[in-house]
């Protein structure tokens, strides 16, 4: 990324934009910067565009310039997401991605000006430039071969380059061609195969190598003296018969004794006749293919078989675990049988232990019911308690509830009663400008009077009664805080013994149902 900051701050040196030397990378570029430099690569790219060169310090009138930039760069082929956040909360990738696509959009005409304006490169500006030219070149010309390359002829002293095509010479390889088409194929042939053939199938000449090998093939079996290519015949190619008859012989110069020999004779002449075995008119790459083709339908077949192997190992499977499953229950019975056989053998004693273990046992089932009983009891009386205190308040709640309703009520009436000694005021007020102004101005003033006292006194009324509302809610917030206080100590303790009892069980879901009623009246 450091490279292409520098490659991005020189393309904007040379169109003109004022940058620090000590900017070295697009971190250090202020929202100020940017706008600059953004507007700067606009107006080359399209003069008819109108853009603020500067950044304001108002923050509307920020926004209204860096809108009007993204607007800019949209018009101009920018198609990813950009506004006014791109240039006043920007980060280095959104920066780094709208000034390449900026520069890559200048036109040719300017990157010339600031060329010739008499600007020094330095070395380090010169090789980039020079880097990204033979990039350039090298991304625009054809691909070619490497025996297809193009080689300098030119000589030193002539002063313009000339070049000719000079196609290498195709030199094709020794590949390994399998020629046997039956399965029972020798040791002795694998042997050869796998250490003195060599296997070029990961190199880049296998193909020509084949047609090459090919052509020699039927060249050697037709006998004739021209060739099909001239570069199979500066190759010696040999049949594979004449390949195992060298490897044998050498064979042969190995074996220590007499027999071996023998044994390596019969075993030559063995795969001599596996090879005259061999169709007449076929290439060895046809006989691979037909051998390829047979060992896929072998596998094919395998690969069925496998199927219908895997298919009924998982019925064996399954209908082993049923006997298993079997086996278990056969084993419990077995456990009960034998346990019984061990009582029958001696029933009186057996029969005598039995009851002594039932005597026992109904004797801890009655020591159990005793001490539930200890504890269930208190319980049920304290819950008792609770569910008398709790109805008390239940009942007081809903006389504060009654008295606030009432209250409420009558809050309603007076603001009725206002409204409508409001209006009424209104129209008294409309029929005393009607009236003649001549009426005495004493009558008004103790009218006047009159009404300011009556207001005055229902003004004291209803700070009466708003007092009162006052007084109440609180009082109505104060006993619900202490109903749900006594609600939660009362859930606690009925939960502790709802594990244990189911009449605390019962206790408890009445408790949470009522407690639901009572907000809802509330």
């Amino acid at each position: 990324m450091d490279e292409i900051d520098n490659i991005i701050l020189h393309s904007l040196r040379q169109i003109g934009c004022t940058l620090d030397e000590e900017v070295t990378s697009l971190d250090e570029f202020s929202p100020t910067l940017l706008v600059q430099v953004v507007s700067k690569c606009i107006a080359l790219i399209d003069p008819s565009l109108d853009l603020p060169q500067t950044l304001p310090p108002g923050m509307a009138q920020r926004f209204t310039v860096t809108a009007s930039l993204a607007e800019a760069c949209r018009t101009i082929g920018y198609r990813r997401d950009i506004g006014y956040q791109t240039f006043l909360y920007s980060n280095v990738a959104e920066v780094r991605r709208v000034l390449m696509f900026l520069i890559e959009r200048l036109p040719k005409e300017s990157a010339d000006k600031a060329a010739g304006t008499g600007q020094t490169l330095d070395e380090t500006s010169e090789l980039e430039n020079r880097i990204c030219a033979s990039l350039q070149s090298q991304l625009q010309a054809p691909w070619m071969p490497e025996f297809c390359r193009m080689t300098d002829t030119a000589s030193s002293s002539s002063s313009s380059q000339s070049a000719q095509i000079a196609f290498q010479r195709f030199v094709p390889r020794k590949i390994n061609i399998p020629f046997v088409t039956q399965g029972d194929i020798a040791a002795e042939v694998k042997e050869f195969w796998s250490r003195q053939s060599l296997n070029t199938l990961d190199e880049d000449s296998f193909i020509p190598s084949v047609i090459a090998a090919n052509d020699g093939a039927l060249k050697t079996n037709a006998g004739s003296s021209s060739g099909a290519i001239d570069e199979v015949d500066r190759i010696k190619v040999s049949s594979p018969v004449d390949r195992l008859q060298r490897f044998y012989s050498c064979s042969e110069r190995k074996s220590a004794t007499a027999s071996e020999g023998q044994t390596a004779v019969e075993q030559v002449q063995e795969a001599l006749s596996i090879v005259e075995t061999v169709k007449p008119g076929k290439t060895p790459l046809e006989t691979l293919q037909e051998e390829i083709d047979q060992i896929r339908a072998e596998i094919e077949s395998t690969v069925g078989e496998g199927t219908v192997l895997e298919a009924e190992r998982i019925k064996v499977a399954g209908l082993c675990e049923i006997q298993r499953t079997a086996l278990g229950k056969l084993r419990d019975e077995k456990k009960i049988k034998e346990r019984t056989h061990i009582l029958l053998q001696d029933p009186e004693v057996n029969v005598k232990k039995l009851q002594s273990i039932i005597a026992a046992g109904g004797e801890r089932m009655k020591k159990l019911q005793d001490q539930w009983d200890a504890h269930r009891i208190p319980l049920e009386k304290e819950l008792e308690g609770y569910r008398q205190k709790h109805s008390d308040k239940l009942s007081k709640s809903q006389q504060i509830v009654d008295q606030i309703d009432a209250t409420r009520h009558k809050c309603q009436e007076v603001m009725i009663d206002l409204q409508t000694k409001s209006a009424m005021h209104a129209r008294l007020q409309k029929e005393l400008e009607k009236l003649n102004r001549t009426v005495s101005r004493t009558a008004y003033t103790s009218r006047i009077l009159e009404i300011v006292g009556n207001i005055r006194k229902q003004k004291t009324d209803i700070d009466k009664i708003l007092q009162d509302t006052r007084t109440l809610q609180k009082e109505i917030n104060t006993i619900t805080g202490q109903l749900d206080r006594q609600f939660t100590v009362t859930d606690d303790l009925i939960f502790r013994n709802a594990k244990k009892d189911e009449h605390a069980k019962k206790a408890y879901k009445l408790l949470v149902t009522l407690h639901s009623d009572c907000a809802e009246l509330m």
